[in-house]
């Protein structure tokens, strides 16, 4: 999904369409979740700038690269922590554990501005190579793959995006989705270390699958949520 111009546009062709009928299920079966249902057709969208820079890579064209990349750094690096907090606070129905999930979504922001914005002012910044078959983001991979504190980034990033929702009250129908982002992403850094920016989308079609699936059962696994 990772490897060429054509697969990402293919993949996000696949899960634009799956995001908009995970939307419709979930306008019949748990409006509540709508804010999840969103989540593969903006994986798509992810894909189809990463397909971008794919082509501005093989062309040679820098100033289509560094805007594709930016734009898939944004979803990369602040998007994701911050929507999947957000989320949590949204569909859950329980207000004093919404508020302290939306504290929580509040905090998520400050991905954006210590991981994203620094890619988006500083020239460069969103530099990338082809590296085993993938793309590498320089500033990116290089930070998250620090011998020192690398790991510790990249667990916080998986903290800020999982454990919101599986504080929700609702949690019992998110933890497959939650299970297999979090596996996702441990197995594509122990295979892919060098571009794990990229590669970890590799697994985005199998989570949005397991969210298409929760979504489409979430009424009579949890009836609350169809309120």
């Amino acid at each position: 999904m990772c490897f060429s111009p054509e697969v990402s546009f293919a993949s996000a062709a696949a899960l634009v369409p799956t995001g908009m009928w995970a939307v419709w299920t979930a306008a019949r079966n748990a409006p509540r979740l709508w804010p999840l249902a969103v989540v593969p057709a903006v994986f798509g969208a992810r894909q189809a700038c990463e397909g971008l820079v794919w082509l501005g890579q093989r062309y040679g064209d820098e100033t289509l690269k560094a805007a594709a990349g930016r734009a898939y750094l944004f979803f990369a690096l602040a998007f994701w922590p911050f929507w999947f907090c957000a989320s949590a606070a949204l569909i859950e129905p329980e207000r004093g554990r919404r508020r302290v999930l939306a504290a929580l979504a509040v905090l998520s922001t400050g991905w954006f501005w210590f991981a994203y914005l620094p890619v988006f002012a500083e020239p460069g910044a969103a530099g990338s190579c082809v590296c085993g078959h993938s793309i590498r983001y320089t500033r990116a991979d290089a930070v998250s793959a620090n011998p020192t504190w690398g790991w510790a980034l990249r667990a916080l990033y998986l903290v800020t995006a999982a454990v919101p929702l599986l504080l929700s009250s609702l949690r019992r129908v998110l933890l497959l989705p939650v299970a297999l982002g979090v596996g996702s992403a441990v197995v594509a850094a122990a295979v892919y270390d060098h571009a794990l920016t990229s590669v970890w989308c590799l697994f985005a079609a199998v989570l949005s699958v397991s969210l298409v699936y929760a979504i489409s059962t979430a009424a009579r696994r949890a009836p609350a949520i169809a309120c």
